[in-house]
């Protein structure tokens, strides 16, 4: 994981955790549990700090709050340095789980490329004394045989490897010198195992300075995790309204709510898993309810439309703004300003507010991509309350969407076919799989934004299964991208041939 410093913001205290966890009444559901784990004290990579606990109670409260109950929550705070070790942990936290239970296992520390050069991401566990690397292969067998359904969360570098998502080259990891066709996740095979990761195979999982670190999370993929549950109210992954969150719909929020990674999704049935959130807030902070309009803003009028609740009169709100430049975020020359406020005092009463963020001078000329962050102020201290992935299209151009995929998925349900999405410049893109007879079958994405990605490519996975999780008949089916691209609806497709 890559550390990014932050200024100092109020200490979060275990002790709000235990607070939590004695005052919030558990929900009436206890179909959920979870097992939280963190490593922190490496001898072969750089420690990550204490304060990386703070994922852990940040997300451990958004549960509690939610549908799990203190006695159905674990956590393992820098305790874990071997296999046997999380095995055990594994055992104890889900061994009385039912068929009609969600199982949550969340895993935070680094993603490492294997010394042997053998074309693996492994998770290092660490303990401050024993340390041992975790394949997904290993993985697997410790959460096969849990009963109900399964949900893998890896907060790490690279994470998305482990399950053979968003690599550049199909096969290639970063500083690999071999090459294979393809990688098959352990994890693919069984419709009741879901994975989600905070990185795609070839990058960076960014968190704060844990010397800096005084409220939150330290990984950003954690901080918009919790939040999206519902941690500060109203769940911020809730895009339907409907006050439930699916795994589908949270996957959709962070990829827009974590600019600086690309989080991966392998999922069968993930619009109809749905997650535990909170039903009241567990914590509080000066700002929340952010609403955000269009992310993809034209080159000729690059304007942000967002809106959201101060909470308490005389708030100051500052603005951060990262471009995305030469292949990486360049937070050494981010752009930062206070709100105006009320009267151009710089403070903000309470109650709602709106904003127009106008990018002219930040935005890249032609197309390109921006991180917003979005902080709270007090005196010298930070909070930071949002983040945005913001895209900038150019006006007009010629930039035709393409689509290629393999020509054949021999086994659906046991094997996954990579889709490679050009579409030149930044886009919404909707991707969907349809049968012989134009009939939908799957759609793999609904208006997601494109991301900052080696040679501008968008990468989509199917397994071969329908959105029920089932796999598919033998047959002829098309894939199919669809963008609004310079003002031009485009569409691109490709045929594959499933089974024998």
């Amino acid at each position: 994981m890559q550390r990014h410093h932050t200024r100092p913001i109020r200490r979060f205290l275990t002790v709000l955790f235990l607070l939590a966890c004695l005052l919030i009444p558990s929900g009436a559901c206890a179909a959920a549990r979870a097992l939280l784990v963190a490593c922190s004290d490496f001898s072969t990579e750089p420690d990550l700090g204490a304060a990386i606990s703070g994922n852990l109670h940040m997300i451990g409260s958004a549960l509690i709050s939610a549908d799990i109950h203190a006695g159905g929550l674990s956590i393992e705070d820098g305790t874990i340095g071997t296999q046997e070790a999380l095995k055990a942990a594994i055992d104890d936290a889900f061994s009385d789980s039912a068929e009609d239970d969600l199982s949550i296992l969340y895993l935070c520390t680094h993603g490492v490329l294997s010394s042997s050069d053998d074309e693996a991401i492994y998770l290092l566990l660490g303990d401050g004394q024993n340390e041992s690397l975790l394949s997904a292969d290993t993985l697997y067998s410790f959460i096969k045989d849990i009963q109900g359904e399964k949900l893998l969360i890896l907060d790490a570098c690279f994470s998305g490897a482990l399950i053979g998502r968003g690599q550049p080259d199909i096969g290639r990891l970063p500083g690999s010198h071999i090459q294979r066709e393809s990688y098959i996740s352990p994890f693919i095979a069984d419709p009741s195992i879901h994975v989600l990761t905070s990185a795609s195979g070839h990058e960076s999982s960014w968190y704060y300075d844990s010397r800096h670190l005084s409220s939150g999370a330290v990984s950003y993929f954690a901080s918009a995790l919790s939040c999206g549950l519902g941690l500060y109210g109203t769940p911020e992954a809730d895009l339907s309204g409907d006050g439930q969150v699916s795994l589908g719909e949270l996957h959709r929020y962070l990829s827009a709510a974590v600019p600086s990674s690309t989080s991966q999704l392998l999922s069968a049935h993930a619009d109809t898993l749905l997650l535990p959130v909170s039903a009241n807030a567990a914590l509080s902070r000066p700002l929340t309810g952010f609403s955000y309009g269009a992310s993809v803003l034209p080159a000729n009028d690059p304007t942000l439309e967002f809106s959201f609740t101060v909470g308490r009169d005389d708030t100051r709100v500052q603005y951060r703004l990262i471009d995305f430049d030469a292949g990486s975020w360049n937070w050494q020359e981010a752009k930062t300003f206070l709100d105006e406020g009320d009267d151009g005092s710089t403070l903000l009463s309470a109650g709602r507010k709106t904003r127009s963020l106008v990018l002219s001078d930040v935005a890249p000329t032609d197309s390109g991509y921006l991180m917003l962050q979005v902080f709270s102020v007090s005196g010298s201290e930070l909070l930071l309350c949002s983040e945005r992935l913001i895209a900038v299209q150019p006006e007009t151009g010629n930039h035709p969407l393409r689509l290629s995929l393999p020509a054949a998925l021999s086994v659906p349900g046991m094997q996954e076919i990579p889709i490679e999405i050009h579409a030149g410049v930044p886009a919404e893109l909707t991707v969907s799989v349809f049968d012989s007879d134009g009939r939908l079958v799957r759609r793999l994405a609904a208006g997601q934004m494109t991301r900052p990605a080696p040679d501008g490519m968008t990468l989509c996975y199917w397994d071969g299964r329908d959105a029920e999780g089932n796999a598919v008949p033998s047959g002829s089916y098309t894939v199919t991208a669809e963008a609004r691209i310079c003002g031009v609806r485009q569409k691109a497709s490709a045929g594959i041939r499933v089974g024998a």
